[in-house]
């Protein structure tokens, strides 16, 4: 049987074919296309159509089983509508209409799933990834916003309105003065997410709590994470509050969720954590001192595996959840 798992992003889309035989997932291929610039449902819809069309026959695949898609976004719950994907303008969006009539006779008896990325991620990791031997799995991860997916006894955990996962827009009253894409304030995302991060040190430049030379920072350089990761192993003191307030944050967060989800396995990722080993460290400190000490006795630190390839793997096995 084939599958073919597409992970839609802000700029691109990532595509994998996988081949299933005698129990075993074999990658055929996978591919990588910009869509700057045609984002709008049917322009996304118009690149899947052609890698429908395209990788099948080159691969010489006698017929697809499914085609799984990942949507940075929330999902409703009969799985076809997007509800809010920031990143691509959707709102209310019934993309799963939209590619059948795009697909047309192309993938006519072709099952068609779509999921939130957080979760495809998570299932890549699981079914692909250094999570393949677990019960049960948590992966964070924290890059321009913060998401998670959840697996328990082998299967994604969805949640009654299938957006369960949305650990990004949990709400602590320390942060109440910040908005949040979602319409909300409070959430940790518009606090300790990446783009959060940016807006918080721009905010401070401007505003003359710090300069650009206390943080080493390049005249054209524009301020991201990683140039706080830098100035904190320089133990610059603005950076250093900055990644202890940030990882506190983050460490409250996750050990929560892990009081309440008692997982086999934490995965943390993310372009924030993953490219900024200090903070991750801080991270995983406060996660040991704040989570109850039953809740971690058989707990598994993992580290990403899969990385860019992770929710091109777990779209193409959504079928399977």
């Amino acid at each position: 049987m084939y599958y073919l798992g597409f992970d839609i992003g802000g700029t691109n889309a990532r595509c994998a074919l996988i081949h299933h035989v005698d129990g075993q997932f074999k990658i055929i291929t996978s591919q990588k296309h910009s869509i700057r610039g045609a984002q709008t449902p049917r322009d996304v819809a118009g690149v899947i159509v052609r890698v429908v069309r395209q990788i099948p026959a080159e691969h010489h695949v006698p017929a697809l089983s499914s085609i799984g898609i990942a949507i940075a976004g929330q999902i409703g719950m009969d799985e076809h509508t997007i509800l809010n994907a920031p990143n691509l303008n959707w709102h209310n969006v019934n993309f799963y209409d939209v590619l059948r009539e795009a697909l047309g006779e192309d993938a006519r008896d072709v099952d068609i799933r779509i999921a939130n990325d957080l979760n495809a991620i998570a299932w890549g990791e699981y079914n692909f990834g250094a999570a393949r031997s677990l019960p049960s799995l948590l992966a964070v991860y924290v890059g321009t916003g913060i998401g998670a997916g959840l697996i328990i006894d082998g299967k994604l955990m969805l949640g009654a309105d299938n957006v369960s996962g949305e650990i990004g827009h949990c709400k602590f009253p320390h942060y109440k003065a910040y908005p949040c894409g979602c319409g909300q304030t409070g959430c940790i995302e518009a606090f300790a997410g990446g783009k959060a991060i940016e807006y918080r040190i721009l905010h401070d430049i401007q505003t003359g709590v710090v300069s650009r030379e206390a943080l080493d920072l390049g005249e054209d350089e524009h301020p991201t994470a990683r140039c706080i990761e830098r100035a904190y192993k320089k133990r610059l003191p603005y950076a250093v509050d900055f990644w202890e307030e940030t990882a506190l944050a983050l460490g409250m967060l996750i050990a929560n969720a892990i009081a309440i989800l008692n997982p086999h396995g934490l995965l943390l990722g993310g372009g924030v954590l993953e490219g900024c080993p200090e903070l991750l460290a801080l991270v995983v400190g406060h996660i040991m001192d704040l989570s109850p000490r039953a809740s971690t006795e058989k707990l598994q630190f993992i580290k990403p595996t899969l990385h860019d390839d992770a929710g091109t793997l777990g779209a193409a096995l959504l079928c399977l959840k």
